[in-house]
């Protein structure tokens, strides 16, 4: 599942800890935005990693899934890198 992944965290030193994190995870797409393509344990483990490091009183992190229909539909304008889903068949 790909996921859009984004932040507003107040303190400089959380907030360098929150995009290094994210950058193990996925691509970033402007300065605090992310997308991020894993599997739900991947996910759980980013989870784990973010709220070890936000305060919850004063940041906020949002996660975002994509699904594959919402994925195609996406309007993408420059040449940024961004994950693309494909169908694929295994067989």
């Amino acid at each position: 599942m790909i996921y859009m992944i984004c932040y507003d965290i107040t303190d400089p030193k959380r907030l360098r800890k929150t995009a290094k994190i994210l950058e193990d995870f996925g691509i970033r797409v402007q300065y605090s935005f992310f997308q991020c393509e894993m599997r739900k344990e991947k996910l759980e483990e980013l989870k784990r990693n973010i709220l070890d490091v936000i305060d919850l009183e004063t940041d906020n992190f949002f996660i975002y899934p994509l699904c594959e229909d919402c994925s195609r539909k996406a309007i993408v304008y420059g040449n940024k890198d961004v994950i693309k889903l494909q169908s694929f068949e295994i067989i």
